[in-house]
């Protein structure tokens, strides 16, 4: 998992051969005015998924097999836990068409704000969307990478 400040963004494009693109668009996208939905950038191997909610108290531990994630918000601010995927217990069977897998266990937190990123890779578990210090709505941004 790595979290940092979206101006540090360059320091991560050797982790993956997809991020470059990923960052390009990031760094170029008006981020504000992206619809919800889903967007491609590089058919299904990169693509953004933009979601507004509200935040909630409480959540579940979620993983993928096939994506990295990298989580970041334009309005509102969000907790997120964090874990790794060792010692967790399944709350529900991996779904391959949703490549996504739910888990009970403890984990820390982040505060993702504006300005800010979250990466996680397939041995990271996160839970996203949690409120911080009140319920407030977000508007955020995923950008899924195909590992």
């Amino acid at each position: 998992m790595i979290f940092d400040k979206l101006s540090n963004l360059h320091k991560y494009t050797s982790l993956h051969p997809r991020f470059e693109k990923a960052f390009e668009f990031l760094k170029t996208a008006d981020l504000d005015q992206l619809l919800s939905g889903r967007h491609l950038i590089d058919a299904e191997d990169i693509y953004v998924s933009v979601a507004e909610y509200f935040t909630k108290d409480e959540g579940f531990l979620e993983g993928h097999k096939e994506h990295i994630d990298i989580q970041l918000i334009t309005k509102g601010s969000e907790k997120i836990g964090f874990a790794l995927l060792t010692d967790q217990v399944e709350k529900e069977p991996y779904n391959e068409a949703r490549d996504i897998s739910f888990y009970h266990g403890n984990c820390d937190y982040l505060t993702l704000v504006p300005g800010t990123f979250a990466i996680f890779f397939p041995e990271d578990l996160h839970k996203p969307g949690i409120m911080d210090k009140h319920l407030v709505e977000v508007k955020k941004i995923v950008v899924k990478i195909r590992v």
